[in-house]
């Protein structure tokens, strides 16, 4: 196998090879849910996460055609001796030792980074995740994987749930926007995003810290997905201090798909239902801006109890569950 590095910005054969690879293993590797859209893998592979640095590396047969890939990801501020991967086989080029040379390849990239350790996450139950286990990964945290039927019933509960919220929310106000932040709210906005370093996470895993160019470079990537993105925050009234904010995607190619990202409320402000009022409110937002919006899916790491109890009072139910993975990049680079 010949395995050769490529500009996913600028190379879409090669992306789109990739992107096929991936909707072809899809039944397999992640079948409860929509295959990932071109744009939206576009976003992936290309932007990373925040504007982290990422390798794109494709492998080809002696014919030339592709037999795998993988993504690699090397943050510059946290997680600097931490490297994140994404290894892909299509499911007829599996068990014949492809993904193993990839793994190896991707351990020795980021070997010469400086990394010493490589992480990432597959859904319990599918081919990667036998593949991770035999390949000398240890397990870490398990993510639990939810989904939210949106229909008549919810937004008879609506009402109900946003009383059971706004009498210990006094002194809080809301407000929603789409697309990038405003101006205003960027500071606040990334001290919300900050607040997420206290929730549950692998301990060689260093939580992010948000700053204007962190948060503008993370929403160049969803311009690039063209998707569609809806936000609601709560504001101290009194201070003017972002609070909470709740974020959900939702693309115009499966607009009967809602991707809940970021739910964050800070440290000071916490106690006041507002985790609950902010995703009521972003429902009742919901049903009137994507009247085509069927399920919302979300993630939650398994022991935050606070935030699984805010999803099950609004009505979700576990779809999978997924390990998380850590290979030392010694002995992965070791495997090729």
């Amino acid at each position: 196998m010949s395995i050769e590095r490529f500009d996913p910005r600028a190379d879409e054969q090669r992306l789109r090879a990739c992107h096929q690879m991936t909707v072809a293993g899809q039944p397999q590797d992640d079948p409860n849910v929509p295959e990932i859209p071109f744009d939206g893998f576009r976003g992936w592979w290309g932007y990373g996460f925040a504007g982290n640095p990422t390798q794109t590396w494709l492998g080809t047969d002696d014919s030339g055609e592709p037999v795998g890939a993988y993504l690699l990801e090397l943050p510059e501020k946290e997680n600097r001796a931490n490297a994140f991967g994404f290894v892909i086989v299509p499911p007829d080029r599996r068990r014949r030792g492809n993904g193993t040379a990839l793994l190896a390849h991707m351990a020795g990239e980021a070997a010469a980074a400086g990394r010493t350790l490589l992480m990432s996450m597959t859904r319990i139950g599918a081919p990667g995740d036998r593949f991770a286990a035999e390949t000398g990964g240890m397990p870490g945290m398990r993510e639990v994987r939810r989904t939210l039927p949106v229909g008549v019933s919810l937004r008879g509960r609506l009402p109900g749930l946003r009383a059971s919220a706004e009498p210990h929310a006094t002194g809080y106000s809301l407000r929603t926007w789409d697309g990038v932040t405003p101006d205003d709210l960027v500071a606040g906005i990334c001290a919300v995003y900050s607040a997420l370093a206290d929730a549950p996470h692998d301990d060689a895993f260093e939580p992010p810290g948000w700053d204007g160019d962190r948060l503008r470079a993370a929403e160049q990537r969803v311009l690039v997905e063209n998707i569609r993105w809806h936000s609601v925050a709560a504001i101290d009234t009194a201070t003017g201090e972002v609070a909470a904010v709740t974020q959900v995607n939702v693309s115009p190619r499966q607009p009967a798909w809602g991707w809940q990202e970021i739910t964050a409320v800070t440290r000071r402000h916490r106690g006041h239902r507002l985790g609950l009022l902010v995703k009521v409110a972003m429902l009742e937002l919901l049903t009137e801006c994507e009247p085509e919006l069927r399920c919302i899916v979300t993630f939650n790491a398994e022991q935050n109890d606070h935030m699984i109890a805010v999803n099950d009072r609004l009505g979700y139910r576990v779809s999978d569950y997924f390990q998380s993975w850590e290979h030392t990049v010694a002995r992965a680079s070791a495997l090729g």
